[in-house]
């Protein structure tokens, strides 16, 4: 169901980020440098958030299309 589709990707960007985050605070955490982990670890899961949610939504979207001027 799209429904469910939609909720799994919500859940990934805020599984993504939050993992970034409590990862950068436990490296600060160890090395006595905050905030530069947790700095890092949230632009990380930025990336890794967006970049998934994409791959999660462009099914949804519609097909692919490739082609450009109805080259082969």
């Amino acid at each position: 169901m799209l429904v469910f589709q939609v909720v799994g990707v919500g859940w990934y960007l805020a599984m993504s980020l939050l993992a970034g985050i409590l990862g950068g605070l436990w490296l600060d955490n160890r090395f006595s440098t905050l905030p530069l982990f947790t700095i890092v670890g949230l632009i990380a899961g930025g990336f890794v958030a967006f970049y998934g949610a994409y791959r999660m939504v462009q099914p949804l979207i519609g097909p692919d299309d490739d082609t450009k001027d109805g080259g082969t």
